[in-house]
């Protein structure tokens, strides 16, 4: 195997594990549930698809296995595709069960949709009373 190749494989896999690395490093020391959601989803975006161009390339160049390589591509693509609805999902999970952030949000959609919801009406016009009083209280 070329030992350029194989050099280019290689950054692929470390740049792949230091990015999960730094992930792991920032769910531990984020002060709250959404910031620690936010740095493990640089483990999945980052670190592992980044690992997965290493393989793709070690698939392609090294084994020479168009199977193979075809896995890693559909392995890659569900990753890209699960990852924001997973975190989405989780994040909306928190926030419902009554964890905040730390700091206070700018923009609050949920609260708005809660308040559709608590008052039944499932309507448009919940909504926009809740953003006009939120529009109130700013000025």
């Amino acid at each position: 195997m070329n030992i350029v190749l194989r050099i280019i494989i290689d950054l692929f896999i470390v740049g792949g594990c230091f990015f999960a690395l730094a992930g792991a490093v920032g769910v531990v020391r984020m002060p709250d549930t959404f910031s620690r959601m936010q740095s493990s989803t640089n483990i999945t975006t980052l670190g592992v698809l980044l690992t997965l161009v290493g393989a793709l390339l070690y698939c392609i160049f090294v084994w020479k296995s168009w199977g193979s390589a075809a896995k890693v591509i559909m392995i890659g693509v569900l990753t890209i595709l699960a990852n924001p609805v997973g975190g989405h999902v989780m994040a909306r999970a928190a926030y419902r069960t009554g964890i905040r952030p730390e700091r206070e949000l700018v923009i609050d959609d949920l609260a708005d949709e809660e308040a559709c919801v608590e008052t039944g009406d499932g309507s448009e016009q919940a909504a926009d009373a809740a953003e006009a009083e939120r529009e109130v209280e700013e000025l």
